[in-house]
């Protein structure tokens, strides 16, 4: 398999910015895992905040102990972020996702083309 591919597949399976580390691009690899990490530590605890309110809600018999009336109480409950904070965050997660898939294609093509052209040298 070639190395653009390798690298692509990398960021797109394993995790955002993945084929940097495949191409060596160190710096660039560690950018986008800890951008990464953060969008999904701001997600992690927009869940955790609602999943608080629901349980207590569900405990003090406030919400019956359906998972249809809950699944659907879930949009309602309000959270510690803005709505469009939320989908701000989600945007630039997939736009460092496909940034990282892209340019991980392209630097494995260059990579590529230059070993070809020193060993069509030799």
């Amino acid at each position: 398999m070639k190395l653009k591919h390798k690298a692509t597949l990398y960021s797109l399976l394993v995790f955002p910015g993945a084929g940097y580390f495949f191409l060596d691009r160190m710096q660039r690899g560690f950018i986008a895992m800890f951008l990464s990490l953060g969008g999904l530590a701001v997600f992690t605890v927009e869940a955790f905040h609602k999943a608080q309110i629901l349980a207590e809600k569900i405990v003090y018999g406030e919400l019956p102990y359906d998972i249809n009336v809950i699944r659907q109480q879930i949009p309602l409950t309000p959270g510690v972020l803005d709505e469009r904070l939320v989908i701000g965050i989600t945007l630039s997660l997939l736009l460092i996702w496909l940034f990282a898939c892209i340019d991980s294609y392209r630097i494995g093509q260059s990579l590529e083309a230059s070993d070809f052209g020193s060993e069509k040298s030799d």
